[in-house]
């Protein structure tokens, strides 16, 4: 490999030629930032230290011209938190700059697209409709993947869904009704039935939804976590394998989430999953070459390209029989 350095596992099919295209494509660009990010922490560090001494001193003032020990720790904690919100508002370019390259040179790498915003906003309806999306008065979406793997192309998202209220004084406030990420692979083979899988909610559970049957799951384990329904039982029993089960479940460890739910709609996989911001670099008070960055969002995508092996495999033994 010559002076390539093996950073990363190259085991899978679509991450084989990373190490070289890490050393050639990412490494400089980080090496180069870091040299930027060292020199505006350094700055951060003292402008925020200056500032929270001048508060600091403003506290003491106030103490013992007012003795007022309220005031004083108020205006004393404004400085602690000036201290370190300075360094951070002042490494936020970086920290975006960075992003929007490394995972938009990651995904290139893998032949597919990313844009952080300003992208057509997914139409909801149909998660709606299956149950797989709450209701919800505003939207805002962003970093946006599409590609293509196996012959199926998928769209992948983060969406923050919102509720409008109003208190009995008139006040309007937004509360979360979903934040997380939205995944639509379409695999151009129109599905028998409509299969939706939500999380178990116990005695709320239906025999019945949507016009669906409940169907029972051939592992124990995944049948105390979900709740599958179906309009074909033959054809939900042979998508929803334990194998097919356990990747879900891994895709939502790996993006460290919750509440997943999914549907097989016409000709289509829908996948919600209820889950903190995704596909980010990590800390700008961290080395930027340090490789941990770059290994965690490949093993995000890694679990996005299992899910897509793990629903291709048994349909392509359908097709041959």
């Amino acid at each position: 490999m010559g002076n390539i350095q093996v950073y990363f596992d190259e085991s899978r099919a679509e991450f084989k030629g990373f190490n070289a295209y890490y050393t050639k494509t990412i490494s400089p660009f980080l090496v180069r930032k870091e040299g930027e990010r060292i020199e505006r922490v350094t700055k951060a560090k003292k402008i925020g230290n200056i500032v929270g001494g001048v508060i600091l001193a403003i506290a003491a003032f106030l103490y013992f011209r007012t003795g007022s020990v309220v005031a004083g720790l108020l205006v004393g904690a404004l400085a602690v938190l000036v201290k370190f919100v300075t360094p951070a508002a002042m490494l936020s370019k970086i920290k975006g700059e960075t992003k929007e390259f490394l995972i938009g040179k990651i995904c290139s790498f893998l032949g597919w697209s990313f844009t952080v915003k300003d992208f057509e906003d997914p139409d909801l309806e149909i998660w709606q409709k299956n149950r797989l999306l709450p209701s919800y008065d505003r939207s805002n979406f962003e970093d946006e993947m599409r590609g293509q793997s196996h012959g199926a192309n998928f769209i992948l998202c983060e969406a923050h869904l919102e509720t409008q209220h109003t208190d009995s004084d008139g006040d309007t406030n937004w509360r979360t009704a979903f934040r997380g990420i939205l995944l639509v692979i379409n695999f151009h083979t129109k599905f028998e039935g409509r299969t939706v899988v939500l999380r178990d909610a116990g005695i709320f559970n239906f025999k019945k939804k949507a016009g669906m049957k409940r169907v029972g799951l051939a592992d124990p384990v995944f049948e105390k976590i979900f709740e599958a329904y179906s309009t074909d039982q033959v054809e939900a029993r042979y998508l929803l394998t334990p194998t097919f089960m356990q990747r879900l479940v891994d895709l939502e460890t790996s993006v460290k989430g919750k509440r997943i739910h999914f549907g097989f709609i016409d000709e289509k996989l829908h996948i919600a999953i209820e889950a903190p911001n995704q596909f980010e670099t990590g800390s700008m008070f961290k080395p930027l070459v340090n490789h941990e960055r770059v290994e965690t969002i490949l093993k995000e995508l890694s679990s996005v390209l299992d899910i897509i092996d793990g629903v291709i495999k048994p349909l392509e033994k359908r097709r041959k029989y």
